[in-house]
């Protein structure tokens, strides 16, 4: 990568972190220090480890593979999430599993299957519960379905586990995070 063409403020440097994840989309690093990756077109997800602590991933191990744009990750009480585009996997403590990975539980498996703006960026709020959005299925739309184009709210310790619209008209959220004093949640949307 051309890292030198890049103009950086004072102070700051930039460096390639692993050079060996093709099509790394979403990532999320876990209070263990393992960067897990989610692809969107590849439907690989990947650990990656800094053993050595000079910022360079010296391990890089796939935890899934064939996956359906399983773009958002997200980690809880030790275990991956792993979006796809019509459910949500778990893969239980998966940091003592890292090159041998469990396989997956289905958390949920009811999303539209539809993949325009079907990859999913996903998080756990501060309320403890995994936030989900489902894009529009198309660029220019009113879907009778009010699931699309909206975020949803899972309890993934629920059973039976109901999907809960927390926001409606968001066209295709691509990331979001929650204000450190307000608790109140920001996201992106992309337009049309």
């Amino acid at each position: 990568l051309p890292l030198h063409t890049l103009k950086l403020p004072d102070g700051f440097s930039i460096e390639v972190y692993a050079d060996n994840v093709p099509n790394a989309r979403s990532m999320i690093r876990s209070d263990k220090g393992t960067l897990f990756v989610g692809t969107r077109r590849r439907g690989y997800v990947y650990a990656l480890r800094d053993e050595d602590g000079d910022y360079i991933a010296e391990k890089v191990y796939t935890i899934a593979e064939g996956l359906n744009m399983p773009n958002g990750v997200a980690v809880k009480d030790g275990d991956l999430y792993v979006a796809e585009v019509n459910r949500v996997l778990r893969f239980d403590d998966i940091e003592k599993h890292l090159a041998d990975p469990p396989k997956p539980v289905v958390v949920y498996d009811g999303y539209p299957s539809d993949s325009h703006h079907g990859w999913k960026f996903i998080d756990f709020g501060p309320d403890g519960l995994l936030y989900v959005p489902v894009g529009a299925p198309c660029n220019i739309c009113l879907s009778v379905n009010p699931v699309f184009a909206s975020i949803q709210t899972l309890d993934v310790t629920a059973q039976p586990m109901i999907p809960q619209t927390f926001a409606s008209g968001v066209r295709n959220s691509v990331g979001f995070t929650w204000h450190p004093e307000t608790g109140h949640l920001w996201f992106t949307d992309n337009g049309r």
